[in-house]
Order: structure tokens, then sequence, then C-alpha cells
């Protein structure tokens, strides 16, 4: 039976975009997690971190409010790294659909916005790429940082609205996190682009808060990015398919009076809390729960086999084998092509299929002795 390093340094890997064959698996150096996490920090400190500096005030904005477990990674990512290098919170956060230009502006009169990484810059998540427009239109003369996203437009007409917007402004720049969007960006926008690694790499290496106890979880997408299959394969009685998007009815209503609680603290030290303290801290309780929930889901599995990008993400941070389907428009060979194919316990090369995932994993352990080290 081969190990899992063996069944990786016995593929080949097309890493040209036409499809040339460059070298074998062996050849490229293989990297454990804590050191491929290291370097993905290290490279948001060197492409973010001049374009902070001095910075006092600011906004990070488009708070993902929905249960999906991977944008509130990337906004948990985004705090950590800016309360680190800063020193301290957002002085002002919303929603897409909570924004406020009176607040914004009382709140944060002077610095730049910051917008929430991920995967909505195009036409595919409308109500968050309008929102981002409608900041460009109203601040002109605003700095706004766009935190590492993947740009994807299907329609022409869209992207040549969003180009309209995006070059009559003259201090905005685009962290995009693959080469396919820093192509787009350089191509059809005039604003500065930079690649950029995603901000759930900040949350930094994990340890599993769950004993291991499924030995194959299907963690698969269920929203309209994902790849339809032909026909599902018989499954193994030990495999878990599921997708991370359900949470505990009311967990929003409980963590906003949690928060009031907390943040009703601040009366000790003299201040009155403002609607907004509690808002930031609200979204911090929400973010953090989401994350928990899908570190939980990954961390209790000895092998995975997904399609999200961030359940990849979290598989590198917990140090979890597994094996990665595509999304409907490539976000994730992309990103893997710019940032994680060293990872020593991804399966190479990505599958087409959750049939061939699943060969994958029965040939490497033979459905039971996947590697289960997730130190």
């Amino acid at each position: 039976m081969g190990s899992f390093a063996d069944a990786s340094k016995a593929v080949r890997c097309c890493d040209a975009t036409d499809g040339t064959e460059l070298r074998t698996m062996a050849e490229i150096p293989m990297k454990d997690s804590r050191t491929l996490i290291a370097e993905m920090q290290d490279e948001i400190e060197k492409v973010i971190g001049p374009h902070l500096e001095g910075v006092e005030d600011f906004a990070l904005v488009d708070f993902p409010n929905h249960s999906n477990v991977g944008d509130s990674a990337i906004w948990l990512g985004e705090e950590t790294y800016l309360q680190r290098k800063l020193g301290r919170a957002p002085s002002y956060v919303c929603t897409y659909d909570t924004w406020s230009k009176e607040e914004f502006e009382r709140a944060v009169p002077v610095g730049p916005i910051l917008i929430h990484g991920g995967g909505n810059f195009g036409d595919l998540w409308p109500s968050h790429q309008e929102f981002r427009l409608r900041l460009l239109s109203e601040f002109p003369d605003r700095q706004i940082i766009q935190l590492p996203q993947t740009i994807h437009f299907s329609s022409k007409a869209s992207l040549n609205r969003a180009a309209e917007i995006i070059n009559s402004h003259k201090k905005f720049r685009i962290l995009v996190r693959d080469v396919q969007s820093l192509n787009i960006a350089t191509t059809e926008f005039t604003a500065p682009a930079d690649l950029c690694p995603d901000m759930a790499f900040c949350l930094g290496a994990q340890s599993s808060p769950a004993a291991v106890t499924r030995k194959l979880l299907l963690l698969l997408r269920t929203d309209h990015e994902k790849v339809e299959q032909k026909r599902f394969p018989p499954l193994p009685n030990f495999a878990v398919v599921e997708d991370w998007l359900i949470e505990q009815r009311g967990l929003g209503k409980w963590l906003f009076v949690k928060a009031l609680l907390e943040t009703a603290l601040l009366l000790l030290k003299g201040r009155t809390p403002s609607e907004l303290d509690v808002r930031i801290r609200w979204f911090h309780l929400l973010a953090s729960n989401r994350v928990a929930r899908g570190m939980r889901q990954v961390g209790s599995s000895a092998y995975v086999i997904t399609d999200r990008l961030h359940t990849h993400i979290f598989c590198v941070l917990l140090n979890v084998p597994h094996s990665l389907l595509d999304n409907n428009y490539g976000k994730i060979s992309t990103f893997v092509d710019a940032w994680s194919k060293p990872f020593e316990k991804l399966s190479r090369p990505l599958s087409t299929s959750v049939d061939d995932a699943l060969a994958n994993f029965l040939n490497i352990g033979q459905g039971s002795s996947a590697p289960t080290d997730q130190g």
C-alpha cells in the first residue's frame, strides 16, 4: 500500500496555462502546513503592509452576514491581521445593506476603506458587486483597498460597467488571489493590482477542536458555484456528505444579545458603548462562531474531499489530508496554482469528479489508513 507522500510523487502536474507538462510532483518541493502558512502570512504582510503605514482610523466593510463558513474565515483573518498590524479594530463596519455614508464619515473622517475579500468580485454575487461600485462612485478621492478577491465576470456588459467606474477612481487598489484574476484586473482596469494570498491564512495553524471520528468527509457545495455531477458514485458506508451552510437557528439574535452584554462593560471604563461598538463585537462573534463550526467539521475528519476553497484552506490550517475538486469557474485550481500546490497533504493532481477523488482516497489508504496526524 502506497503512502500519501508516495501517491503525491507518483503523479504529474501542469503549471503552464497552455497545459504544458513542466515537471513531476516529485520535483516540486513539498511543504508542511506550518511552513506554508508562515509563507502565506509573510506574503500578505509584504503586499498589504506598505499601504497601511500611518493609518489610524479605517473601515472594514461588506461583512458576510450569512452562514457560509469560508467568508467568515476571511473576515476573521482580516480582523486578525489588522489588529496585529495596526493595533486596533476597525472604526467602522457594515454589511452591504446596512451601509451608512453619514455614519461612516463620522467614524472615519480620514482613512481608508478596506473592502472584505472573497469570491464576489464580478457578476456572480451582484449585491456585493453593486456595493463595491457604489463605494467607488461615492468616494472618488478616498483610498479604497479591495482585500484579496477572485474576479469572475460572465457578462461582458457587466465587466465594461465595472471598468468604467473603477477606472474613474484614482485611489483604488485591487488585491487578487490568483493569476487569472490578476490578468483580468491588469487588462481591464487602470487601478494597480497585486497578487495576494487569501486572508484566512492569517488565522494561523490550528489545533483540531474535535476528536477524529470520521474516516471520510465529503464537504461539497450546494449553492450555485457547485459543479453538477453526472452521477454520484456509491460511497463507503463510513463516508459523510455535507456542506457547511447550516447553523443553529436564532444564532444571530443570541450573539447580538451577547455582544450587547460584552460591550456594556465599556461603562466600567467610563465610556458609553455606541451602536457601532455593539455591531463590531457582534460581527466578530458571528464570524468566530461560524469558523469554529467549520473547524469542527474538518478537524473531526481523517480525510476530506471538497470543492470549497476554504475547506481546502482549513485542511492546510489543520494539517488534514484531502482531495480537491474545482468549482464551476476554476476558482480553486487557480488559487492552488498560485499558492497552495506544495502542501504535502494535498492529493494531486486536482480531482476531476467525486469518483476520481474517491478513487484517490481508496488508493492511498484502502479506506482505512489515511493519515490522521493533525498536529
